[in-house]
């Protein structure tokens, strides 16, 4: 009789956002409902037509300097030390001891665009290759820690960390990896990237109070708030985990993918190609749709993300669709760009593991095409047994996270005895 193989499970989380530096202290402003969106702190105000956005706290600054040679720190840009730092934190959480495992079987699989380098910020002309290398963030993750498995970085925008995530569960299932380190991390806090998205329309007006600019779902919404930060998880095999006697967040299921090829900016009308990612992740999990409690939203705060991702919903879970809470958690965090899949991944799988719903803040001015449950500016308790979480990205490229709780994966007699 054939077995089933072992489900893959998250024993670590690593988390810098602008709420926090480190894991804890953001999930304390996710669930405070805190808004940190602020005039920028590193740039000119006055050189930019928007110009607040979500910087890491200044105390990131010092973990930096801290955490990371002077010398080394000169050949990375800004996300690469926020990798390496989350990658830190990650490893710390699951308490994996590099010494007694197989560091030939440990992977490094990030979401990343680039390392946000801009030319003319570096002094010196030979570290201006280091800091550009696409690869820079896992290179430097493998290389801090000696090891020698699969590294590779994803690109595919905002949907960056849901693929990185995918491939990491491939190469567990390969078996060509016992543990990989897996998620994404982003910092395009620059002039050209931000004057960029101000040439779309795409970031929030630079009127008001810039605490609620982002407003994902409200009526008055007007673009997103750029952030920056980095989401890592350690994704091992349950099997794997048990030997070593791991704290389990959550299980991940493969994601669902799919590719929209409509236009290179706008998303399908009405949210089909939204409504078909979501779908092929049920089948993957082979859940079914009254299973899901709670979906972490890729919830942008523009007007045709926020549109088409509730239709979407409502073309997935029909009745049931008002019935799920839904928020979106780049109200506070701001959108991570890149980043946001990993960050959003490590925030859905700590809200099933605390059975706390962050809210979606600023939401004080409904849509009326907009109707379900967003679960407005309060964080919600909610015993949550399966978690879902979208990332949409320019370019089509869509990606659908599913997590369970691993007491629900033991109630359901998943495990291998």
């Amino acid at each position: 009789m054939k077995t089933n193989p072992s489900p893959l499970v998250i024993t670590g989380l690593g988390l810098m956002t602008g709420l926090g530096v480190n894991l804890a202290d953001s999930w304390q402003g996710l669930i405070a409902g805190k808004s940190v969106t602020a005039p920028f702190r590193n740039l000119d105000p006055a050189r930019l037509s928007c110009p607040f956005g979500v910087e890491l706290p200044q105390a990131a600054d010092a973990l930096f300097q801290s955490h990371i040679k002077k010398r080394k720190r000169s050949q990375m840009t800004r996300s690469t030390q926020i990798g390496l730092l989350t990658a830190e934190m990650a490893i710390a959480d699951a308490q994996l001891d590099m010494e007694r495992l197989d560091r030939s079987r440990i992977g490094v699989i990030l979401g990343s665009t680039g390392t946000s380098y801009v030319p003319g910020e570096v002094g010196k002309e030979e570290m201006r290759i280091l800091k550009n290398m696409p690869n820079a963030p896992v290179s430097w993750i493998s290389l801090n820690w000696k090891l020698h498995g699969p590294s590779f970085i994803i690109g595919t925008a905002c949907s960056s960390g849901v693929y990185a995530m995918g491939a990491a569960y491939g190469l567990i299932r390969s078996g060509q990896c016992d543990v990989v380190l897996c998620g994404s991390v982003d910092s395009s806090l620059n002039y050209p990237d931000i004057e960029g998205f101000c040439d779309l329309l795409a970031l929030a007006e630079a009127t008001g109070d810039p605490a609620t600019a982002s407003r994902p779902f409200d009526a008055k919404r007007s673009g997103f708030v750029i952030g920056e930060g980095g989401g890592i998880l350690v994704l091992e095999s349950l099997d794997h985990a048990r030997r070593r006697e791991a704290r389990i967040y959550a299980q991940m299921h493969y994601p669902g993918f799919y590719t929209e090829s409509y236009n290179i900016l706008s998303p399908e009308p009405d949210g089909k190609g939204m409504a078909g990612c979501m779908q092929r992740a049920l089948q993957e999990s082979g859940l079914t749709l009254g299973d899901i409690d709670y979906i972490n939203a890729h919830g942008t705060s523009t007007n045709l993300n926020d549109l088409y991702e509730t239709l979407a919903i409502k073309t997935v879970f029909a009745d049931r669709a008002h019935e799920i809470p839904v928020s979106s958690t780049k109200s506070m965090t701001g959108h991570c760009l890149a980043g946001s899949g990993g960050v959003e991944a490590v925030i859905s799988c700590k809200a099933l593991y605390e059975g706390i719903i962050p809210p979606t803040i600023n939401l004080t001015h409904p849509d009326p095409r907009l109707d379900l449950d967003y679960v407005p500016l309060q964080a919600r308790e909610k015993d949550l047994r399966h978690v879902m979480s979208n990332s949409f990205a320019f370019g089509g490229h869509n990606g659908v996270n599913i997590f369970s709780a691993y007491d629900h994966l033991r109630r359901e007699g998943e495990e291998r005895p």
